[in-house]
């Protein structure tokens, strides 16, 4: 005799909640649990206009394309500021020197889709553009604010610079945030402050991993912001510190340079 469902299993449905739930139901007399896929919407259906980084083109969404009034007939000449990590979009009708080309985004289905210009040149030049690339498309998106002639997003330290645990190349003055990787991948500390001090102070030297990752900050109120910033990042995303954050203890906010 072939199994089947009887009328009273439970129904397979799906709901938009953020928790995963639970139907349960008898099938060929067997009690069974049913898990319900949670489906979210990856960008919280954020409407802002916004400007995104990837490796091949830096995109202007579809709003930002209208708040401006642009279109495949104007061009944009890209600014940057090395120091403070910020890149400034001017947009012009005329063809000005070093100026890029916009084109339409043709992944899009509407008629209002945004539009976009090759990101090679940034990339290549600037290494704190080339880490942007390798986020996830949520956390390569920046909001732009007006400022003068151009439109500016200031970018996220992103840990651009890796280096083995025994390399001789890690600079010894630097100061910055900082992670320890395993071979794996796995993000086991984020630190902020002297970046090679830390690694050699003794408590350290049993711990367990593979890659410093770390970007260069001087000013110490933004080494806090952004170790702030990517601890939270790493809770949203693993709902628990990093593995030696845990073990240490340690507030980052309240903190001094030292004691990271």
């Amino acid at each position: 005799m072939p199994l089947t469902a009887t009328r009273n299993s439970a129904p397979l449905r799906f709901a938009p909640s953020s928790h995963v739930m639970a139907d349960v139901g008898l099938i060929g007399g067997f009690l069974m649990t049913w898990e319900i896929l949670q489906l979210e919407d990856k960008y919280n259906r954020d409407q802002r206009p916004f400007i995104s980084i990837s490796r091949h083109r830096i995109s202007f969404s579809a709003s930002f394309v209208r708040l401006i009034g642009i279109g495949t007939q104007h061009r944009v000449t890209i600014h940057a500021d090395d120091d403070t990590m910020r890149l400034g979009f001017e947009f012009h009708a005329d063809e000005k020197p070093h100026s890029l080309a916009l084109s339409q985004d043709g992944r899009s289905r509407s008629k209002q889709s945004g539009l976009f210009c090759s990101s090679h040149g940034a990339v290549n030049k600037f290494e704190w553009v080339s880490g942007i690339t390798k986020l996830s498309s949520k956390d390569r998106r920046f909001y732009p604010k007006k400022e003068g002639t151009l439109w500016v997003i200031t970018l996220c330290p992103s840990f651009e610079k890796r280096y083995a645990r025994e390399s001789q190349n890690i600079p010894r003055d630097a100061n910055g945030i900082y992670r320890y990787v395993r071979e794996n991948g796995q993000v086991v500390y984020i630190g902020r402050g002297k970046i090679y001090r830390r690694l050699q102070s003794p408590e350290r030297l049993e711990w367990d991993f593979d890659v410093i990752e770390c970007s260069i900050i001087d000013d110490p109120d933004q080494q806090i912001y952004w170790e702030k910033f990517w601890i939270d990042k790493f809770k949203e995303k693993n709902g628990q510190l990093p593995f030696y954050n845990k073990v240490s203890g340690i507030n980052s906010v309240k903190q001094t340079d030292d004691v990271h």
